[in-house]
């Protein structure tokens, strides 16, 4: 069956958010990288530094004397994810199942829906238009019959928004003169030593991989020869998996002033955890993991998550589980800035069912009790009717 799958890549996510949220940073060079130490890498570029020669991968120091006008700022995981979430929420008119490959980046699947929006091509165009007239963000696009073609067109575009579509039969033509190291997986550590062998084969392109038959490559290479030729030659039949939805439950809170002081903290934590709590008694589920994230005043950002034995929504359960969390991330004496607490891995509560009406006799504990009279105090007065002593400001 023909299939139409469309890559959509937004380049230096990152970046474009934060030029968003700071309008100084446009028309500038901008790198993304870590500022709490010296020997940071860069993570991203604007188009504008690497015009001037820095590129992802280098160090801060070395970017900066390449380019002196330099902006570095540090990454923020908080505002990437939810404009990824944005992203996703925009492509669901268009695609019924997408799959996604980084923040910023995504597959979709477009088979079959030629008769409802019209041809790929047309389809990923309103969608680019779309993203740039509500948010500002250009995007690279590549359309093809398989996630490998239309990785590597959407890839090997230069300046966004630009599209480029992939004819079925012309995988092979468009494929020959691309390096192989743009192929996904031989970038990764594990795969270098492929790299290496085709190098010392002078077989630099994915047009002379082809030009060798796949016995003389597995003499060389082994199992792998068989994928990489395939690869080579724009074959691909691996699925657009569509990532499975994952409900979760998050609070954060901005220190304002930023914050050192471990029991101040921890009672900003009780009272997000609190919120949490609250949310999933009334929505009837239980979280089995709660994970924390700490952000420093210099940008540093630290995370740790635990599974928990069993399903809770009491306060009781999460709060010496939070500590723990605080403890493994505090590690620095620098002050505070935002901190994040998520339940997730959320499933439905589990209840016996009594068959006559009869009254309960089990008596829940004092802790338990203290917390479902809380939450009916809140729901009629305000959540700042009343509250613990130690999540008071």
């Amino acid at each position: 069956m023909h299939r139409d799958i469309v890559c959509l890549q937004i380049p230096s996510f990152e970046i474009v958010l934060a030029r968003t949220h700071e309008a100084s940073l446009r028309h500038r060079p901008v790198a993304l990288a870590p500022v709490h130490t010296p020997r940071s890498l860069v993570r991203e570029v604007s188009q504008e530094a690497i015009d001037d020669g820095v590129l992802p991968g280098m160090s801060v120091e070395l970017a900066r004397q390449l380019c002196p006008s330099l902006r570095v700022i540090p990454p923020d995981s908080a505002r990437t994810q939810a404009a990824h979430r944005a992203l996703q929420q925009a492509i669901m008119p268009f695609a019924p199942v997408w799959e996604s490959i980084q923040p910023g980046s995504l597959f979709l699947d477009l088979t079959g829906t030629q008769r409802l929006f019209g041809r790929p091509i047309d389809t990923a165009a309103r969608l680019e238009r779309e993203l740039t007239g509500k948010w500002g963000w250009h995007s690279h696009i590549g359309v093809a019959t398989n996630k490998l073609v239309s990785h590597l067109a959407a890839t090997t575009l230069e300046k966004p928004p630009q599209m480029r579509s992939i004819y079925s039969g012309l995988e092979q033509a468009f494929l020959a003169p691309l390096p192989a190291t743009l192929l996904p997986g031989l970038n990764r550590m594990q795969a270098s030593h492929i790299l290496r062998r085709l190098d010392d084969l002078n077989l630099r392109t994915l047009g002379s991989i082809v030009g060798v038959s796949v016995v003389q490559l597995e003499a060389v290479l082994g199992t792998a020869a068989v994928v990489l030729h395939d690869w080579a030659m724009g074959i691909d039949h691996s699925p657009v998996r569509p990532s499975v939805e994952q409900l979760l439950i998050e609070q954060s809170l901005t220190l304002n002033p930023d914050e050192i002081d471990d029991h101040l903290i921890l009672g900003r934590l009780s009272l997000l955890v609190e919120r949490i709590c609250a949310m999933l008694r009334q929505q009837r589920r239980v979280c089995t993991r709660l994970s924390l994230t700490l952000r420093h005043s210099d940008h540093a950002e630290r995370m740790a998550q635990h599974i928990l034995p069993h399903g809770t929504y009491w306060e009781a359960d999460l709060q010496p589980v939070l500590v723990q969390l605080f403890a493994r991330c505090f590690r620095r004496r620098v002050r505070l800035q935002r901190i994040i607490v998520r339940a997730d891995g959320l499933e439905p509560l589990a209840e016996q069912l009594r068959l006559f009406d009869e009254p309960a006799t089990t008596v829940q504990p004092v802790p338990h009790r203290i917390s479902l009279v809380l939450d009916a105090i809140r729901a009629k007065f305000g959540e700042r009717a009343i509250a613990w002593g130690k999540a008071l400001p």
